[in-house]
């Protein structure tokens, strides 16, 4: 009896150690330096202004909509690109994080992406910028009046906070980056599908 327990046991563990032996340290994901954060969350760092992460807004939907319970997605906007002011892109930040309070993240995202990528309008003036938040449910005012705010500048903090913590562990060095609990990089290279993708980010939410 103690015998056929353990081979129940023992097969019961199988399927769990067969995916973990799937994913390889170094070519699906990269351990990092950074300490491990205490949430299970899937961070994103994107730029508007990056043609890659307007390609990859359907992929990280995906992550969002079949990340397992418990787990989060939040997405963090940088302002290292080159070519564009510093200004302008944490302006954008300043939009997304005003969006997000307001319950529009996911709408004001593509009207941005869309208007910059499609429209070819680089919305490098403050005004085009309202006038889309505008046409989207959030007036001028409202944005003056948010972008002010203590609970707005506080968050564009932390993304820069989390900016210059993964530029400097050497895992932020372009747009998109997909990072798990602070602790573990995903390398798109080593990646086939959205399954395959899935699977490996509830392998590290738990690792």
């Amino acid at each position: 009896m103690l015998k056929k327990l353990k081979v129940a046991l023992i097969a019961l563990f199988l399927p769990v150690v067969a995916m973990a032996s799937d994913f390889v340290d170094g070519k699906h994901y990269s351990t990092l330096t950074t300490a491990q954060s205490k949430d299970q969350k899937v961070t994103e760092f994107f730029s508007f202004y990056c043609p890659h992460c307007f390609r990859f807004e359907p992929i990280a939907k995906a992550i969002e909509k079949n990340l397992p319970d418990g787990a989060y997605f939040e997405k963090s906007h940088v302002n290292f690109l080159g070519g564009i002011p510093k200004d302008t892109q944490t302006n954008l930040s300043y939009a997304y994080i005003i969006a997000k309070q307001a319950g529009k993240s996911d709408l004001i995202a593509e009207k941005i992406f869309h208007t910059i990528h499609v429209e070819q309008n680089r919305l490098l003036d403050i005004k085009d910028l309202k006038t889309l938040m505008e046409l989207n449910g959030i007036s001028a005012t409202q944005f003056d009046q948010a972008v002010t705010s203590m609970p707005v500048i506080s968050a564009e903090n932390n993304m820069l906070t989390a900016q210059e913590k993964f530029s400097k562990a050497g895992a932020l060095t372009g747009v998109p980056t997909f990072i798990v609990n602070d602790k573990y990089k995903i390398e798109m290279k080593g990646i086939e599908s959205q399954e395959q993708l899935d699977k490996l980010i509830a392998y590290l939410l738990k690792k």
